[in-house]
């Protein structure tokens, strides 16, 4: 048992099953590896490798939780359970916390799905990061147990569109949030005589489940790998916790409540398109899918404006050589931001709102300009028209 936090009422509440798996015991480079005899017909198993990221990333989500979602006004954290496959053993809050094999992670998700249960206006939060298999319309999520000597190599893996569909029909929650950070490729099946098939966690209760509030979100697009930092965090998680804080959130009226909800795909593009230019050049692009039924329902309520992070400049960029940056937030003058001249844009973070937005240039090589800005999340990139002094060439 791996509870590493539980705290369930009798009220709305969000109850979280967070799996990474890195060690894969029996994979190339495992502690368990048994390496082909020369001559021998090549291995699914060489073709699965170690990953560093991945349990990094679950810790990270789960500690993320543990911290910013525990005392939520609309769904508070109820319940946390972690499972995660390490080369060394993984310690959440104080807990250690049980190996992601496919009997470990089938033994925690009947409990889970009693801890949401208990209210209605619950909201189940399931997070996957590692090994992908694809095929077809099939997606298969690879515990650390896949190929054990013996047994068939998938055994240790689990079907992702039958698990969330006994998910769907078991659960009671009003949201139920899948997000699914692991490659949708097929690598080793010119390697498999049949189709691999994995092994269900639950059977699916009869009958269907009604329409239901059920993001569904896939780190990258069918065909392609997602990707980690080997010394820090998936791209997925990176982006995924970035819209958690604040950056997908979205005012409820002119003074309402900043709101995160289950329309999350939308801003997971742009925040990994924002991260994408060097991938790209690099032939490494990720795009985030959505692939279950967002309804909009509120998983997060923020304290008060999330911090939106900013580019801004000048138009021609060499006027910020010369330009003394000011940025003034609505009604609140004696908190303005300024920012001496430099030949790089303007680059920071401030809560969302109204903004006054100004560049003044000692010399007179430009005019002074000003505009309204209203800095709203994801992003803000703007550069304000400067228009050379006349007589002034630019």
């Amino acid at each position: 048992m791996t509870l590493v936090f539980e705290q369930v009422r009798n009220a709305p509440q969000m109850h979280a099953l967070v799996i990474g798996v890195g060690d894969y015991r029996f994979c190339k480079d495992g502690s368990q590896y048994q390496r082909p005899k020369q001559g021998a017909a090549p291995s699914v198993t060489h073709e699965y490798t170690q990953l560093l990221s991945t349990p990094v990333s679950a810790c990270t989500v789960a500690e993320w939780l543990l911290e910013h979602q525990r005392n939520d006004p609309v769904a508070p954290l109820g319940s946390l359970d972690v499972l995660v496959s390490a080369a060394d053993p993984v310690v959440v809050a104080g807990t250690g916390v049980q190996r992601a094999s496919h009997g470990g992670l089938q033994a925690r998700i009947g409990p889970w799905l009693e801890r949401c249960n208990r209210h209605p206006q619950n909201v189940a939060f399931f997070f996957f990061t590692g090994h992908g298999y694809a095929l077809d319309t099939d997606q298969l999520l690879l515990l650390d147990d896949v190929g054990t000597p013996g047994k068939p190599f998938f055994n240790g893996a689990f079907p992702l569109p039958d698990t969330r569909a006994a998910v769907l029909a078991a659960c009671h929650a009003r949201t139920v949030c899948f997000f699914i950070d692991a490659c949708r490729t097929g690598e080793a099946k010119d390697l498999l005589a049949t189709p691999p098939r994995g092994q269900a966690l639950l059977d699916a209760p009869p009958g269907l489940p009604g329409p239901r509030d059920a993001p569904l979100i896939l780190s990258t697009a069918d065909g392609a790998s997602a990707y980690g930092d080997p010394r820090g965090l998936t791209r997925f998680t990176v982006a995924l916790l970035d819209a958690l804080s604040g950056l997908a959130a979205e005012q409820q009226g002119p003074e309402g409540y900043w709101d995160v909800t289950t329309h999350l795909l939308p801003v997971l593009h742009k925040l990994t398109k924002r991260r994408r230019t060097d991938a790209v050049a690099a032939g490494a692009a990720q795009v985030p899918q959505e692939a279950g039924t967002p309804q909009g329902g509120v998983i997060r309520r923020l304290a008060g404006p999330p911090a939106v992070p900013f580019t801004l400049g000048c138009r021609p960029r060499e006027a910020l050589l010369e330009a003394h940056l000011g940025l003034v937030p609505d009604r609140r003058p004696d908190d303005r931001l300024s920012r001496s001249p430099k030949p790089e844009r303007w680059q920071d973070r401030v809560p969302a709102g109204h903004y006054d937005y100004s560049a003044q240039f000692a010399a007179g090589s430009y005019p002074d300009s000003e505009c309204r800005l209203f800095l709203l999340p994801p992003h803000v990139e703007y550069d304000l028209p400067c228009d050379a002094a006349p007589g002034e060439p630019v």
